[in-house]
């Protein structure tokens, strides 16, 4: 290379440093020599870039020196990173908006490991972040949180010592849920995840647990800090709990380069993405659907048609796939992309430990370089992906904004292993054209805004007329709806449940007497019944009849193996059954999270109905008998330890097994996880022995 970038670029000649930054790294993603990177050190080590600048420039020797991690010896934090962290430890309430490569996770970490505040609760949206949070701050940081107590399931009979050092990583349901934010006595330390997601959303229940964790845990914490990937301001700052100050950058240590692909259709579509995977072979490549069921459909038209299957030389994946078709069934799309070299992410997987499974693999597997994946890749998950296909921005188009389109163009690009990033746009006639200016936007919280739901449960003088009225109509106080309804739904929701119960009232009561009086009786029409009220937008019977059918077979005590209920699900419908991916995907997005959440909480809610319609307690308990006791052992509802194993991503069939040996009085993920370490198991399943080996 025979000339400097500095000869032709000057801080003067840009409007913005950080096009400056790129530049430079564009530089050296081509490639050059060590006296080359000596002639242009000094300018890395004056744009922040020092973790490139390293040795090379005598500043960069000594800044180097003492910057180094705590968490990592081998690492030196670049400035950005030093500010930041110092930010953290002078404010007491902070927002951080950064790129997603600038290590706002990591920063975090390094701030505990170095001031050690004692009870830290941190709160991310998904179990893949807890899983991601977990592996880091159990394994690579070992050292750094050897003194933490972790937890990542809480209630009331947990018994916590604060004069001793406690690390709680929680999903924000797990906060709402039971009230937890009550039990939580001390907190030293917040920090919640992807923070975006407070923005209010009218038809979006979780939105509004959120920002009622927020709420309730930041006026407890001494110090909190909400993570962002890159927003301009929060509107009413002033308004939030401690007026958090805004930490602001765009600084980021890779690029992130953007190609618009204009396409005529789904065919010309698919032979893109073929050919930008022929051109990047060797590359960790994440191709993006905007839902779950696109995926199938391009590996039945497309995979299945234009890759051949792979050699796998691997004898642990060759078990894992063998495992798959054994307890799924050997025609799920997965196992087609699997044996053709693509993996997998998305919310339809069979549990937590299988989808961690698919993770490490993309990451660490020589034999797999493709992920098939959806919004899910969005909420935190940090991969090594060098490329992005985006195959289309979004089924909703209208709420699939330039802050969503970039956070996914953002998702490649990898400190220490890729400099540059590639997004593919794959762009129709009527996809939407994004522009980055567009991307950093201001945003409100549900707790600043207009919210009769979020006033309800905050203000005790609140006149939030929609709960008033609802609360006339079923004769209640306000506390008692505050106790038997909470806080997981929008009132919304529950006065359209409410007007569908009364709508099926006499069908629910008929069936109950029935049931009352007939020990033969099954409870499947009870299922069905239940499951008409709680999603009464439904109006396929179809649908209904056969999700209804596949609750029924989930919560059978027995356990029923997953592969048994798809071949129950195959003669549900002889003249015409659902392909087999609908199958799966249905009784998969049924196990692993509706029937847990949704459907279990709802049925507490219709029982506390029917209650208020002052219906005979004999019939209500039936629901209890027949259905909720059922999800509660299929779910391990009444056991933290065996909560926190199928948390932890062990297999749902072996849990008993496990608890037979390591015993049910564990609570804390140090002491489970030395359990599961220092003991012997027989006859697990794959993925519980593969979580096990993984620790």
């Amino acid at each position: 290379m025979s000339q400097n970038v500095s000869d032709t670029y000057s801080i003067d000649d840009v409007i913005d440093i950080s096009e400056l930054r790129k530049e430079y790294i564009r530089l050296l993603d081509k490639g050059i020599s060590e006296q080359e990177l000596v002639n242009i050190s000094d300018d890395l080590f004056s744009l922040g870039l020092t973790v490139y600048s390293k040795k090379y420039s005598f500043d960069s020797i000594i800044y180097n020196s003492v910057s180094n991690s705590f968490l990592d010896s081998n690492i030196s934090l670049y400035p950005e990173q030093v500010k930041l962290i110092a930010e953290i430890n002078n404010s007491d309430a902070l927002i951080i908006s950064a790129p997603t490569s600038f290590g706002k996770t990591f920063c975090v970490f390094e701030y505990i490991a170095r001031h050690k505040p004692q009870n830290v609760v941190l709160i991310v949206p998904t179990l893949a972040l807890v899983d991601e949070y977990l592996k880091k701050i159990i394994s690579k940081y070992k050292e750094s949180f050897k003194i933490y107590k972790k937890y990542i399931n809480f209630d009331p009979e947990t018994k916590i010592d604060y004069d001793a050092y406690n690390l709680f990583i929680l999903t924000h349901d797990k906060v709402v849920e039971n009230n937890s934010y009550n039990l939580i006595k001390n907190i030293d330390f917040l920090v919640i995840d992807e923070v975006y997601k407070l923005q209010k959303e009218e038809n979006n229940d979780r939105v509004l647990i959120l920002n009622l964790a927020y709420y309730y845990l930041s006026k407890m914490a001494k110090k909190y800090v909400l993570l962002a990937p890159f927003i301009s301001d929060v509107e009413d700052r002033d308004k939030l709990n401690k007026v958090p100050k805004l930490f602001k950058t765009n600084f980021s240590p890779v690029v992130n380069e953007l190609e618009i692909i204009d396409v005529k259709d789904k065919d010309e579509k698919q032979k893109y993405v073929n050919q930008i995977l022929s051109q990047h072979t060797k590359e960790k490549t994440l191709i993006y659907f905007p839902t779950v069921v696109e995926i199938p459909n391009f590996v039945n038209e497309n995979i299945v048609k234009n890759f051949p299957k792979i050699n796998i030389k691997d004898k642990n994946i060759l078990s894992f796939i063998k495992w798959v078709k054994d307890e799924i069934h050997e025609d799920w799309y997965v196992v087609k992309a699997m044996e053709r070299g693509f993996l997998i992410h998305n919310g339809q997987l069979l549990n937590n430990g299988f989808r961690m499974y698919q993770l490490d693999l993309y990451d660490k597997s020589k034999e797999f370089y493709n992920l098939l994946c959806t919004s899910t890749i969005l909420e935190g998950v940090n991969l090594s992906a060098k490329n992005i296909i985006i195959t289309s921005p979004s089924r909703f188009r209208n709420k699939f904004d330039a802050f969503d389109f970039y956070n996914l163009v953002g998702r490649t690009g990898r400190l220490y292993q890729h400099y540059l990033g590639y997004a593919f746009y794959l762009k129709e006639k009527d996809d939407p054209n994004y522009n980055i200016n567009d991307a950093i936007k201001k945003i409100k919280f549900e707790a600043t805004d207009i919210s009769e739901d979020f006033d309800f449960y905050t203000k005790d003088d609140s006149e939030c007329v929609q709960y008033q009225q609802f609360i006339e109509k079923l004769n209640i106080t306000s506390n008692e709806y505050k106790e038997n309804i909470g806080a997981k739904f929008k009132i919304k929701r529950i006065s359209d449940t409410y007007e569908k119960f009364i709508a099926e009232k006499d069908n629910l009561i008929h069936e109950l007497e029935i049931i009352k009086n007939n020990n033969e009786r099954t409870r499947g029409i009870l299922i069905e019944i239940l499951y008409r009220i709680i999603n009464y937008n439904e109006n396929r019977n179809f649908v209904i009849r056969f999700n209804s059918f596949i609750i029924n077979k989930l919560i059978n005590k027995n356990r029923l193996k997953v592969k048994t209920i798809i071949n129950h699900a195959l003669t549900y419908n002889k003249n015409s059954p659902p392909n087999i991916d609908y199958i799966i995907s249905t009784t998969l997005r049924l196990k692993s999270s509706y029937i847990e959440h949704e459907f279990y909480s709802m049925c507490k809610i219709i029982m506390f109905f029917m209650k208020c319609s002052n219906i005979n307690e004999d019939l209500i308990e039936i629901i209890n008998q027949k259905v909720l006791s059922g999800i509660e052992f299929i779910y391990f509802s009444n056991s933290k330890c065996k909560k926190t194993l199928k948390d932890l991503g062990i297999y749902e069939y072996d849990i008993e097994k496990i608890v037979n040996v390591i015993g049910n009085n564990l609570d804390n993920v140090n002491d489970i996880y030395e359990a599961l370490k220092n003991n012997n198991f027989e006859g697990l399943n794959f993925i519980s022995e593969y979580i096990i080996s993984r620790l």
